[in-house]
Parts: structure tokens; C-alpha cells; sequence
């Protein structure tokens, strides 16, 4: 039941998301032609009178698409606005799931959930090795299991909540190209960069090259655990409790490999 709920909490994180960038450009008045969340096949779509929002079965990732012309016209402070709406959303969302988390008012859990992301970014430099990564002792499924045993039904929804909007907020901000934090920073080093000789076709193909590294790389991250937990489940050998932390930054990383895939082929479509 426990990998059911993360895998929910998964799924409306991702929307979440995307509704971000949706609204901060509808504000503009940029009318999105098509909101996606999920991969995979559709499970249900609707149309609004500019926007077809899509389902599909599996919450790994999600993407907004606008019509470039649109896009274009808008000055770089409104483009950088809207890329960032995306993780904002993200941060807001988790600061009420802290604040009735913690049952509390909204300024301390307001400061609870930035203690939180001081804690994880400390957490990720001083506590994992790269084997315990890649090759943890127990399975995804136990894992979820073992946390979930030690809190209420509600507060482990509000905890993989909280968990799972810190991780899109942060490894969405990361200046990788095509990604959010990428294209924000893009924004205003792109027009530099090709004022110092450098063409909007050498430019693509090292972001391409940058991307397809960290693609292979949130790949290998993101398989090597999937090897092991079949051979756990195999032979059935679990051994240690294991911190939900890991797990879930394989989970994201799995995320972020599918938006880097569907951002690099829209990008490859509109420059058609």
C-alpha cells in the first residue's frame, strides 16, 4: 500500500509542477496547447478552450508545451517567471503540507521546510557513499513499508508529499540545459554566448552533448538499484533497513531522465 501512495503522491507532484509553468504563462497570455503528466500510454485527456491536458499511466515526468510565437514575444524577466513557476509551485505546495504536517501555523512551517532543504543538501554530501547508492541493502518496497509502519496513514501521505515536492524543487533548479534551472540560466547567457562567435547550432549541440551525460549517467544511477532490488526479490535476502532518501532520489532521477527526453525532442521539433 505504501508504493501505491508514493506513487500517487508521485503523479499530483508532477502536476503540480506543470501547473506552475501553465498558470504564470496564462498570466502573461501565453495559452499552453497541451499540459502532459505522466509517460507512457493516456489514461484520460480533456480540452479546455486552449489546452488539451493529458494522463498518462506512469508519473514519470511531465511537460508544458505554448505556441513558440507566443513564447518569443515575451520579454526574458516574463520567460524567466514562468520556467521558475514550475519549482515555486513545487515549494509553496510543500510549505502547507509541512505546516499541517507539523500542525502548526504557516510562518513555522514555512521554516521548518527550508530547514528541511538545508538538511537534505547536507545530508546528500556527508552521508551517502556512492556503493550504498547504487546497491542498497533492501528493496524500494520494504523500504516505503518500514516508514510507513512508523507514521499514520495521513501523516505518511503528508510526509512523501513534503519529501517528493523538495526533490522536484530541487533537482528541478539544477542549471542543466533543457531542464528549468538550464534554460533559466540560458536566458541570459545564451545572448552573450553568441555575442563572443558562438552559433545557435554549436550552442544546441553542447547543450545536446551536456544533456545526453547527465542522461547517461541518471541512467546508470537509476539502473544499477533496479538490477539489485530484482536480485533481492529473487532470493529474498533482505538484510538492513534502508533510508527512503535514496530510494527516492533514483525515483527522481528517473523523472528528470524522461523530461530531459521529451524536452530534447520538442526542442529538436521547434528548431525543425
Amino acid at each position: 500500500m505504501a508504493i501505491f501512495w508514493y506513487i500517487l503522491i508521485a503523479y499530483i507532484s508532477i502536476f503540480i509542477h506543470e501547473m506552475g509553468h501553465y498558470s504564470s504563462a496564462y498570466f502573461f497570455g501565453v495559452k499552453a496547447t497541451d499540459v502532459i503528466t505522466g509517460m507512457g500510454f493516456k489514461i484520460i485527456s480533456f480540452k479546455t478552450k486552449y489546452t488539451t491536458f493529458t494522463f498518462n499511466i506512469i508519473p514519470g515526468g511531465g511537460v508544458t508545451i505554448y505556441p513558440q510565437s507566443q513564447e518569443l514575444k515575451l520579454s526574458r524577466y516574463k520567460q524567466f517567471i514562468i520556467l521558475g513557476s514550475g519549482v515555486t509551485f513545487n515549494y509553496l505546495a510543500a510549505i502547507l503540507a509541512t505546516t499541517f504536517y507539523f500542525e502548526t501555523s504557516l510562518l513555522n512551517g514555512f521554516m521548518a521546510f527550508n530547514e528541511m532543504i538545508f538538511n537534505f543538501i547536507q545530508t546528500l554530501f556527508t552521508l551517502f557513499s556512492f556503493n550504498d547508492m547504487v546497491t542498497p541493502q533492501v528493496g524500494m518496497t520494504d523500504s516505503l513499508e518500514l516508514i510507513a509502519n512508523q507514521f499514520t496513514t495521513i501523516k505518511f501521505i503528508l510526509f512523501i508529499f513534503i519529501f517528493m515536492n523538495l526533490l522536484l524543487f530541487l533537482f528541478n533548479l539544477l542549471p542543466i540545459p533543457f531542464f528549468d534551472g538550464g534554460q533559466m540560466v540560458s536566458l541570459y547567457t545564451d545572448p552573450l554566448l553568441y555575442k563572443i562567435g558562438i552559433s545557435a547550432k554549436q550552442l544546441n549541440l553542447i547543450k545536446t552533448s551536456i544533456n545526453q551525460l547527465v542522461g547517461i549517467l541518471l541512467i546508470t544511477i537509476a539502473c544499477l538499484p533496479i538490477i539489485n532490488e530484482i536480485h533481492l526479490y529473487l532470493t529474498q535476502n533482505h538484510l538492513s533497513t534502508q533510508v527512503m532518501i535514496k530510494w527516492a532520489l533514483i525515483i527522481i532521477g528517473t523523472i528528470l531522465i524522461k523530461r530531459l527526453l521529451t524536452s530534447i525532442i520538442q526542442h529538436f521539433k521547434l528548431n525543425k
